[in-house]
């Protein structure tokens, strides 16, 4: 059935657009493979927020340079996505470490029960990872859209300053912000389902659902996935706003070194 589903998947992808298509196809086979690293560098030992981080980058460079190809556009999203990866970061640790959502919840206990626990790794680490992994897809995703948008308005009016290419690039953000937040928030409710009616069948409380460690940790993963899709946007504004000006800039170098 799986692979039913990935021939109808490619089949649609080529239908839509044959040359990217397939690079879109071949992109999501590498991005699941540089994944399996990742979770096989973190399982032999490895730090696992190191090798999420760059494991992260890699993916984002292999969606946005493989299919859309090197440009100042995919240039700038990359930059923008590096730094809401390191920043971010610093925060998902904080938050992870104080709300003791590392490890499985009490709902787990059964399933684990015959399985032994002494795997010599920090859950802390890895709980961190999960969340650097679930927000790279949206982040990307909003970063290229305000880096593309912004290319098409510099290229339509070249006499638009830095600031007011950057104030453009903050208004698209601010149309693709609601969206982006609500697709996130649909995807985790689809995910969440089955475990919220386990709940309510249970008779859980509603204080007991919130206080749960494991929907605690879904709703910090959403919440971080829907903060770095809203600090990419004037990150990805302002380093795009700057590269646009800076090619101008060098174009009108080079015309004048020409004339003369």
């Amino acid at each position: 059935m799986n692979l039913i589903l990935a021939v109808i998947l490619f089949l649609l992808m080529l239908y839509i657009d044959k040359k990217r298509g397939l690079k879109l196809f071949f992109s999501l086979a590498m991005n699941f493979c540089i994944l399996i690293v990742i979770f096989y560098l973190i399982a032999i030992g490895l730090n696992a927020i190191v090798c999420s981080l760059i494991g992260c980058f890699v993916v984002s460079c292999v969606m946005l340079l493989f299919v859309n190809g090197e440009s100042v556009k995919t240039i700038s999203s990359i930059k923008a996505i590096a730094v809401v990866l390191l920043t971010i970061s610093v925060l998902i640790f904080s938050v992870t470490y104080f709300s003791r959502i590392a490890g499985f919840g009490y709902e787990s206990y059964e399933e684990i029960n015959m399985f032994s626990y002494d795997v010599k790794i920090d859950f802390t680490d890895i709980a961190i990872s999960m969340i650097l992994i679930s927000l790279i897809g949206a982040t990307v995703d909003s970063s290229i859209a305000i880096s593309s948008a912004l290319y098409e308005v510099h290229h339509n009016n070249k006499e638009l300053s830095r600031k007011e290419l950057f104030l453009s690039g903050m208004n698209i953000g601010r149309d693709i912000l609601c969206t982006t937040t609500n697709t996130l928030m649909f995807a985790f409710l689809g995910d969440f389902m089955t475990l919220l009616i386990w709940f309510y069948k249970c008779g859980y409380s509603f204080g007991e659902i919130v206080n749960a460690k494991t929907f605690a940790a879904e709703i910090i993963r959403i919440l971080f996935s829907a903060i770095g899709c809203i600090i990419v946007i004037p990150v990805t504004a302002f380093i795009t706003a700057k590269a646009l000006k800076k090619q101008d800039t060098s174009a009108d170098n080079g015309t004048e070194a020409a004339e003369n």
